[in-house]
């Protein structure tokens, strides 16, 4: 796990998200990884959630609304895959700096064939989805 969550810290984001840069990666069964992120496409300087003081999972229409964020990380990373034709029937997508799945992601996830999410940490695995 060591050597993934490095590759993760590692990913560089052009425009993260300003509140908690979320960073995927999948892993397909052939190995052939594509990361994906939250990031944002608007020249902002603060995160309109955290003005709000909107809690995790609160007001995520400002991240598209304001920020232009597309999609999750997750979502993101599912996206690169299909334009690398990436086979992701049974594949693991790793998450990193965030805590859970929101149920689009996990839909998203479930309906791309991913079969396995990990929600890592620095140290340890801190959530695990099987689909």
């Amino acid at each position: 796990m060591e050597v993934i969550v490095q590759k993760l810290k590692n990913y560089k984001v052009s425009r993260p998200c300003l509140k908690q840069s979320v960073i995927a990666l999948i892993i397909s069964k052939d190995n052939k990884e594509v990361f994906g992120s939250n990031h944002i496409n608007a020249e902002i300087s603060t995160c309109p959630r955290v003005e709000k003081g909107c809690k995790t999972g609160e007001g995520y229409e400002m991240c598209k609304n304001i920020c232009q964020q597309n999609f999750h990380a997750e979502v993101d990373a599912i996206q690169n895959a299909k334009k690398e034709n990436v086979e992701l029937k049974n594949a693991t997508l790793y998450l990193y700096n965030h805590s859970y799945c929101c149920v689009n992601c996990i839909d998203n996830m479930k309906f791309a064939g991913i079969s396995k999410c990990i929600v890592l940490g620095d140290n340890s695995i801190i959530k695990e989805y099987l689909f």
